[in-house]
């Protein structure tokens, strides 16, 4: 029998049987996949790509296992060279399965539409909502850190004061039951979140008979037609009153749901390191990725003490 923990460390799945059902999920489009060595062959010849090759009998993979080769990248952060070692395969072989499975799953997954309309949150928003039960979505940035650019202007743009490093920065919603329902692009560290959160298109999918729910560091009211649920500046000139402390708790103990999906996705040790100017091309992809995973790994997150 194969160790639950042991699967759950290597790809974040929670048992073999999680796996599994996930790869039968996607094993009927693996003929349509377009391998990236193809891709670049035709690219030299100025050729479009129109069908996937069929499979060669030279392919030193099986799809399953260059299927879990791309988790443990993913999942472990393991290096090229030690996955080449554990898979008893070449370096630039590890390479290329990676950036084919890495477009793959962007193309399979970001077919499949994450965005919910109000009717299906609204169908299953959990009781603890029921004072806020027009929350479409909770938000919050998140940031992965990246080897310092040689461009001095580059440099001053990724710079993050929060994070005191290079980042790369990303806004994340989550829909109040806990599924990721929006992944924006990645962007320069040094964006504030009302700029990444204009610029990432969300308020054009929010109406005003939704809200959002944010932490006070979000200046997002002008930006949107949406309601704002966001938590109080403390005035210095006045204590807040008890009706508005209770709010603010309570806003509190529920956007915190989005931090913890954020954290589950940052369990990827990909992103837990220093991200590499050799991954940089393919980051957006990888990131979108490991957030759209986390929908299929993941139980629910809504527990019955919030109040």
């Amino acid at each position: 029998m194969i160790d639950t923990m042991y699967v759950s460390l290597m790809n974040r799945f929670p048992s073999y049987d999680h796996l599994m059902a996930f790869w039968f999920l996607i094993e009927p489009c693996i003929y349509k996949m377009i391998r990236v060595s193809r891709a670049k062959s035709a690219a030299n010849r100025n050729e479009e790509v129109l069908t996937p090759a069929r499979t060669s009998t030279r392919q030193l993979l099986q799809p399953i296992d260059e299927f879990f080769l791309f988790l443990v990248f993913l999942s472990v952060g393991l290096k090229e060279r030690d996955l080449a070692h554990r898979f008893n395969i070449h370096q630039s072989t590890v390479s290329r399965i990676i950036a084919t499975w890495t477009n793959f799953l962007a193309t399979a997954l970001g077919s499949q539409c994450i965005w919910l309309t109000r009717e299906e949150v609204q169908a299953y928003l959990p009781e603890e909502f029921k004072d806020f039960s027009d929350t479409q979505m909770i938000l919050d940035c998140t940031e992965l850190r990246c080897q310092t650019p040689s461009s001095p202007l580059l440099q001053s743009e990724m710079y993050s004061s929060y994070k005191s490093h290079c980042t790369m920065k990303a806004l994340v919603g989550i829909a109040p039951h806990g599924p990721v329902t929006f992944i924006s692009n990645l962007y320069a560290g040094s964006v504030s979140d009302k700029e990444l959160f204009k610029q990432s298109g969300i308020a054009e999918k929010l109406t005003e008979d939704m809200a959002v729910m944010v932490d006070k560091g979000f200046l997002i009211t002008d930006c949107c037609k949406c309601k704002v649920y966001c938590p109080p500046f403390v005035s210095k000139q006045k204590q807040m009153p008890a009706y508005q402390v209770k709010e603010t708790q309570a806003i509190a103990r529920l956007r915190v749901h989005v931090e913890r999906v954020i954290r589950r996705i940052k369990q990827n040790k990909l992103f837990d390191s220093i991200i590499t100017m050799s991954h940089v091309y393919n980051i957006n992809q990888l990131f979108a990725v490991a957030c759209m995973l986390s929908n299929y790994q993941n139980t629910a997150l809504v527990k019955k003490w919030v109040k």
